[in-house]
């Protein structure tokens, strides 16, 4: 498993400024170009139905020409003892009413380097992408955390597609 840094381009867009938020929908986005290197780095977030603060969600990122997914939550999502061993958990999810499957993440860092508690990344970013790009109504993701109560989180689909198509490729 391998644990990834959060760009501190990211981190000011987690901010809020400037994302725009499709109507009716639990989705926004930021549509961005590197003024240097011209590389989309465009975000897409999909938050949780019944987290009202706005802080858990899945994000997907254009990072290196490619779209990456990680998933954020407003409690932690790993005990500090899973992290500090490199533990992560198994989500197990569900693509509208089709059968279980599962995702590996792994951890995600800040720029410090400190691993951070609230935060995984998907380690197969594109069965990521797919099973959001394919859901109709839904995507319920369960979370066994070490040590800590399970977590259920739903999150609502429509209007994922249409920021993707905002956001161009990657």
């Amino acid at each position: 498993m391998r644990t990834r840094v959060m760009l501190g381009v990211m981190v000011a867009l987690l901010q809020g400024a400037g994302a725009i938020r499709l109507p009716g929908t639990a989705v926004d986005y930021f549509a961005l170009r590197d003024t240097v290197t011209t590389d989309n780095r465009s975000v897409i977030r999909v938050y949780e139905v019944n987290d009202t603060s706005g802080q858990t969600y899945v994000q997907f990122a254009c990072e290196a020409r490619e779209l990456h997914a990680s998933l954020h939550g407003r409690n932690p999502l790993l005990s500090p003892e899973a992290r500090k061993r490199e533990l992560y958990p198994l989500l197990v999810y569900q693509v509208d009413q089709q059968q279980l499957k599962t995702f590996e993440v792994s951890g995600i860092s800040d720029e410090a380097g400190k691993g951070l508690l609230d935060s995984v990344a998907f380690e197969k970013d594109a069965v990521v992408v797919e099973a959001f790009g394919h859901a109709v109504r839904r995507v319920t993701l369960r979370i066994s955390r070490l040590g800590m109560s399970e977590i259920t989180l739903v999150f609502a689909v429509k209007g994922f597609r249409e920021a993707l198509r905002r956001i161009k490729p990657c």
